[in-house]
């Protein structure tokens, strides 16, 4: 009877322990650096929210992954960071309320929009940023729209400064952020237009296209005799190439190509220079670089003071 009744239990005993085992082997994830980027009414009127960063080296990937992301969020980006500096879009599912995908490097960045609600001049916005694993050393920045006045955050910045986009930025940085900690973000200021601020940048960049003189119009009836052969000559050149494009582009993808919206939004975050005893970010992920940094942690690009 007591052999009888020692099998199951050992069983039971067994299972217990490969369970506990199981469990002890699973990873921890760690981000060992982490960039919150938010950025409203920059090329929609709502709020961009970019999230990147790096896990540390201890685990092995590729590996699944998920954030906690607003049940609002929409256009929604999952990417990865490739050996290359370039950023790489992953399929994604929305589960229990969390982004999940495969992470197949330990450098990632996400994002998406969230709307801004209903104001006039006087706007406010805010994000409560939920930790989605241990972060050792998280950087928080909010770009000032264009055109927009009386700019404020809450926290309040430790810092502020022009990035080489020509906004400004506040900034202030955490440390030692636990999974599950909560940061809720506030932004205030004043604008009195409904336009975007890439828009701006654009128009800020340079200058228009010059619009075509009244005097080159009527003329055109006096054309040169060749000058037709060569623009229809140039136009199928372009649709020979526009074709080209859209199958490259519509083709089933051998490998994944990188999103230049997010490449841009990359590095236009950054500033190129900072006075003596402020921080200074990298220029092209905007990881903030350490005392004795020469080389980005995050990228591998190089300082630039």
């Amino acid at each position: 009877m007591r052999w009888a009744l020692a099998v199951p239990i050992g069983g039971l005993l067994l299972l217990l322990l490969i369970g506990t085992t199981v469990t002890a082997q699973a990873p921890t994830l760690t981000l060992d650096q982490a960039s919150l980027r938010l950025w409203p009414e920059y090329d929609d009127p709502g709020l961009l929210v970019i999230l990147s960063g790096a896990f540390t080296g201890t685990v092995a990937f590729p590996q699944p992954i998920a954030f906690p992301i607003p049940a609002n969020a929409r256009g929604i980006q999952a990417t990865y960071i490739g050996e290359d500096g370039n950023l790489y879009n992953q399929p994604y599912q929305i589960v229990e309320g969390k982004l999940t995908y495969s992470l197949p490097r330990p450098q990632f960045q996400i994002e998406f929009y969230l709307d801004r609600p209903p104001a006039g001049n006087q706007r406010e916005l805010s994000y409560t940023f939920e930790a989605p694993y241990a972060i050792n050393e998280l950087t928080v920045s909010f770009q000032q729209p264009a055109r927009a006045t009386g700019f404020s955050t809450l926290p309040t910045p430790e810092e502020s400064f022009q990035g080489s986009d020509g906004f400004t930025y506040y900034a202030f940085v955490r440390r030692g952020l636990k999974a599950g900690d909560r940061l809720p973000l506030t932004m205030r200021y004043v604008k009195n237009d409904q336009g975007l601020s890439v828009a701006q940048a654009k128009l800020d960049a340079g200058s228009p296209a010059a619009a075509v003189p009244a005097s080159n119009a009527s003329a055109a009836g006096t054309l040169p005799g060749w000058l037709p052969y060569l623009l229809i000559g140039l136009g199928a050149a372009t649709l020979v190439g526009a074709g080209s494009y859209w199958y490259l582009r519509l083709r089933p993808p051998t490998t994944l190509q990188p999103r230049p919206s997010l490449a841009r939004s990359q590095t236009k975050s950054t500033p190129t220079s900072a006075p003596a005893g402020k921080a200074v970010f990298c220029t092209r992920c905007g990881r903030r670089f350490g005392p004795e940094d020469r080389f980005c942690a995050q990228c591998g690009a190089p300082r630039r003071e």
